[in-house]
C-alpha cells in the first residue's frame, strides 16, 4: 500500500514539472515574438454614443489646431456698414409707473416706453428712465402692463414659472455674444434685457444692410462660440433665426431664450419651439428626433439653424427641415454660395442626419480658418 502511494506521488510530481516546463517555454516564445514586433498598439475603447467628427470638418481642420483663445479674439470685433436708426415701430409712447415688488430692484419708478415689436410669444418695449435704455419683455396678452400704466392683471402660476425658468437660465449665462439679462420680476411676467441698438439681423437686412463675406463669417463665428458656450452647459437654444440674433455696438448677441431646453430631457425636447424655414429635420421627423436623442446629439439642431442663417444672409435662401430630404434641392441652394470652403462646411452642417453635422466648436473653428484666409488675402492684395 505504501509503495503504491509513493509511486503515485512520483507520477504526480513528474506531471507538474512537465507542465511548468511547457508554460515557461510558451511565455518565453511569446516574449520573443513581442520583442520582434515591437510595442503593441493600444486601441482606445470607443463609447457607443461617441459621434465621429464630420467628414468635411476633418478635412478642413487646420494644422496646428485652433485654440479657443483665437476664437475669443473675434468675439467683440464689430460688423461694418450697419444701418443705424433702429427703434420703436410706432410714435406712440406709454408712461407706466412701477412700484417696488412689481419690477426688480432698481427699476422702480416712471418709465417712457414704446413698442419695438411682437413675436409669437411676447412683445418687447424700449423703455427709458433717466437716459437709461432697456427692453421690457412681456408675454402676449399682457401688453397692458406697459400700455396700461404699470398695473398687473391676474397671472397664472404656470406662466410665471415658465418666465422664471427662462430668466434664471439667462441669468446663469455670461458670454459677450449672448443678450444680457438685467432682471426679472418675481410677481409679474416682466423680463428686462439690455437694448441692442442696431436691432436684429432681420431688421438690418430688411433695411438694406449688405454684409460682406467677412461680416457674415464674423456673425457665424460669434454665434458659433455662443452656441459652444451654451452647449457646454447642457442647453439647446432650438429657435435660432434672423429675428432672434441681435446687434449691439456692432457685436452679435444671441437672444430670445424662451424655447431653451436641457439636453436629455425628452419632455422638453418634444415641446421645443421652432420657426418654419429655419427648423432642423429632427424638429419635423420623429425618427430623426429619436435617433438624435439616442446618440446624444440633440444640440446639433442649433448648428443646422446657424448654417441656415448664414445661407439666408448670403443667398436669400434657407433649407427648412422638411426640405432636407431632397438632396438635389439642398445642393441647388448651396451652389449659390461662391466660397468653396464655406459651401462645404455649410453642406456638413445642413445634413439631414444630426450625428453627421459638426459640433459648435468644430463649425466655429472652420469658419475662423476661412475668415483668416480672407483677411490674409486682403492684406496681401
Amino acid at each position: 500500500m505504501v509503495s503504491l502511494n509513493i509511486a503515485t506521488l512520483i507520477y504526480l510530481v513528474a506531471g507538474v514539472i512537465s507542465t511548468a516546463i511547457i508554460l515557461v517555454s510558451v511565455v518565453s516564445s511569446r516574449r520573443k515574438a513581442v520583442e520582434r514586433l515591437g510595442k503593441p498598439i493600444e486601441k482606445p475603447v470607443k463609447v457607443s454614443t461617441q459621434v465621429p467628427v464630420a467628414e468635411g470638418v476633418a478635412k478642413a481642420r487646420p494644422q496646428p489646431s485652433i485654440g479657443l483663445d483665437a476664437i475669443a479674439s473675434l468675439r467683440e470685433v464689430c460688423l461694418e456698414g450697419l444701418v443705424p436708426g433702429y427703434g420703436c415701430s410706432s410714435s406712440k409712447y406709454f408712461k407706466p409707473s412701477f412700484p417696488s415688488g412689481i419690477v426688480p430692484t432698481g427699476f422702480e419708478g416712471k418709465w417712457s416706453c414704446c413698442l419695438l415689436g411682437c413675436g409669437g410669444q411676447s412683445c418687447a418695449y424700449l423703455c427709458t428712465h433717466r437716459d437709461e435704455k432697456v427692453v421690457f419683455k412681456v408675454p402676449r396678452g399682457f401688453e397692458a402692463i406697459i400700455e396700461g400704466g404699470g398695473e398687473v392683471p391676474t397671472v397664472h402660476s404656470e406662466l410665471l414659472k415658465r418666465i422664471r425658468h427662462e430668466a434664471e437660465t439667462m441669468a446663469s449665462l455670461n458670454h459677450p455674444n449672448i443678450v444680457r439679462l438685467l432682471g426679472y420680476s418675481e410677481n409679474a411676467p416682466i423680463v428686462i434685457y439690455e437694448f441692442a441698438d442696431y436691432g436684429s439681423i432681420y431688421w438690418q437686412l430688411s433695411n438694406g444692410w449688405k454684409p460682406s463675406l467677412k461680416d457674415v463669417l464674423l456673425i457665424g463665428i460669434q454665434l458659433g462660440d455662443a452656441l459652444r458656450y451654451i452647449h457646454s452647459r447642457g442647453l439647446i437654444h432650438g429657435d435660432i433665426k434672423p429675428s432672434n440674433v441681435f446687434i449691439k455696438n456692432g457685436i452679435i448677441k444671441l437672444g430670445d431664450f424662451s424655447s431653451i431646453v436641457k439636453l436629455l430631457s425628452s419632455a422638453s425636447f418634444s415641446k421645443m419651439a421652432y420657426t418654419v424655414g429655419f427648423r432642423a429635420p429632427e424638429q419635423v421627423y420623429s425618427d430623426i428626433k429619436k435617433r438624435a436623442r439616442e446618440l446624444g446629439v440633440e444640440n446639433r439642431i442649433d448648428i443646422y439653424q446657424l448654417a441656415n442663417i448664414i445661407l439666408h444672409i448670403l443667398a436669400g435662401e434657407s433649407i427648412d427641415g422638411e426640405e432636407a430630404i431632397d438632396e438635389k434641392h439642398v445642393q441647388e441652394k448651396l451652389n449659390k454660395i461662391q466660397n468653396k470652403e464655406l459651401r462645404s462646411i455649410l453642406a456638413e452642417a445642413l445634413k439631414i442626419d444630426p450625428e453627421k453635422r459638426p459640433s459648435a466648436e468644430e463649425f466655429t473653428k472652420t469658419l475662423y480658418t476661412i475668415y483668416r484666409k480672407i483677411i490674409e488675402s486682403q492684406g496681401s492684395a
